[in-house]
């Protein structure tokens, strides 16, 4: 549930990054676009974090 309210928080923060993005670079908004970007910015971000985990723990488990 968690992985769907991340997405869903991201694709609405993205739209609005997409939209004043747009405005103050003066060309014209593309909802597609930022649709697709926020998605995979989102599926980034939910993955690096489960691949950086810390295994600082087991390491510790070992030496004693």
């Amino acid at each position: 549930m968690k992985y769907i309210a991340a997405i869903f928080w991201a694709i609405v923060l993205g739209q609005v990054a997409g939209f004043i993005g747009g405005a103050l670079n003066q060309q014209t908004y593309n909802f597609q676009m930022t649709l697709i970007v926020s998605i995979v910015f989102a599926v980034i971000f939910m993955i690096v974090p489960l691949m950086l985990k810390d295994n600082s723990k087991d390491v510790q488990k070992k030496d004693a």
